[in-house]
């Protein structure tokens, strides 16, 4: 089974050799750790993890364009967000005593397609916080916020002054009766390949290497408020995925290789995975999801759910669809014995062999496995008689051979 290797602090990454199971899923598991107290990303191309300590900033700036902006709070660190006043000259005004006329809580939002629509953005300026000055083409803070942290009751003033090409912001830490002094940072969006820049009121700095490298994550696995079963406000653990996935949620069969791929219900609502896959203890038996990355689907479904005991989300995936390679190797440097087979298929390779897929007419694949090595075999007897595909991938390319199963 591909399994996390803890580290320390921020954790790293890091995989076993994937062990395949009878119907060509591999296992990932994923572990936030006891009370979820690390982020996890999972990458579908290599079924690399990447674990991050989810406690150690306080605000996310998006910061992949001048011309995009949007902010996360750390849902890890329990936070409550209120509006305390749409007028910046109110800034040394703010008294916690009146936080019964906030109105509502704010939150990021769990239902979006937008990673960078956040608790911030809900404020009653145009874009949440601030408002665009056609003059300067600046976003300009309008807007006061007053974060509370739930976990210890203490409180933090906070406002975005300034959007262009980077964040000009302000905060003050209340120390029990009145507001310390007033912070000013501005941190540019920078040449860094994530999405957010994260910034923490413990260290006043930037958290660097936060979050693995755009296009090498897919799922993040997280905490997040909902509105749960639309009674109240609840701290999730669950998934997160990135701005390049699409995901269609099922109820089928989850260990079979009888499906069929739909064609409609794809979704980049950020949470399309979420938690929709647990109840409240232990998962749904029934749940699949296919997630759609580029020209590749796969497909997933939820086997472990730990809880908070342990952080444990483990969960069974392969690729069911989608490119296959483009090189093709020579008939001659690839075996493929015997041929129609019964039980199991020999494969021998003067390289190594990394990647082997057994994919049906329709183009889903229905086996996989990670050898290794130059000499292999691949156990086929609970496929159906017929044609099947064999793709043997090598660092030189890959080879298509036709297999009949009797």
């Amino acid at each position: 089974m591909r399994k996390f290797i803890l580290g320390l602090l921020t954790i790293g990454m890091g995989y076993l050799q994937a062990q395949v199971d009878e119907l060509g899923y591999e296992t990932a598991e994923v572990s936030m750790s006891a009370n979820y107290a690390n982020r996890v990303f999972f990458n579908f191309d290599d079924g690399q993890l990447n674990s991050h300590v989810a406690d150690n900033w306080d605000v996310a700036f998006w910061r992949i364009s001048s011309t995009d902006f949007g902010t996360r709070v750390n849902d890890a660190k329990n936070i409550e967000v209120y509006e305390a006043s749409a007028e910046p000259s109110d800034w040394d005004n703010i008294q916690i005593g009146n936080i019964g006329s906030w109105g509502e809580v704010l939150y990021n939002p769990d239902q979006t397609e937008s990673l960078q629509e956040g608790a911030f953005e809900q404020g009653s300026a145009t874009y949440g916080w601030g408002e665009y000055n056609f003059i300067t083409h600046h976003i300009e803070g309008k807007v006061v916020f007053v974060l509370k942290y739930l976990q210890d009751d203490s409180y933090v003033k906070f406002m975005i002054t300034d959007y262009f090409g980077g964040y000009t912001f302000k905060y003050a830490k209340w120390n029990g009766t009145s507001w310390g002094e007033t912070q000013t940072k501005t941190i540019a969006n920078g040449t860094n390949n994530h999405y957010f820049n994260y910034f923490s009121f413990a260290t006043n700095e930037i958290v660097a290497n936060n979050e693995p490298e755009i296009g090498s994550w897919d799922l993040m696995f997280t905490r997040y408020w909902t509105f749960y079963n639309n009674i109240m406000m609840y701290r999730m653990a669950g998934v997160i995925q990135s701005p390049d996935l699409e995901v269609a949620r099922v109820e089928e069969t989850q260990a079979t290789n009888e499906f069929t791929i739909p064609t409609t219900g794809f979704s980049k609502n950020i949470t399309s995975i979420g938690h929709s896959w647990k109840p409240t203890s232990g998962v749904y038996d029934n749940v699949v999801y296919y997630v759609k990355k580029g020209e590749d689907i796969y497909r997933l479904y939820f086997i472990e759910n730990g809880g908070a005991s342990t952080g444990n989300m483990y969960f069974k995936y392969k690729k069911v669809a989608g490119n296959m390679g483009v090189t093709d190797l020579s008939r001659t440097e690839v075996k493929v014995y015997p041929n129609p087979v019964v039980h199991q298929v020999n494969i021998e390779s003067k390289e190594l062999v990394q990647l082997i897929q057994i994919v049906n007419s329709n183009g889903q694949i229905l086996l996989q496995t990670r050898p290794q090595s130059n000499k292999t075999m691949v156990n086929v007897s609970g496929l159906s008689k017929g044609v099947y595909y064999l793709k043997i991938h090598t660092e030189k390319g890959v080879q298509t051979s036709t297999v009949l199963k009797k």
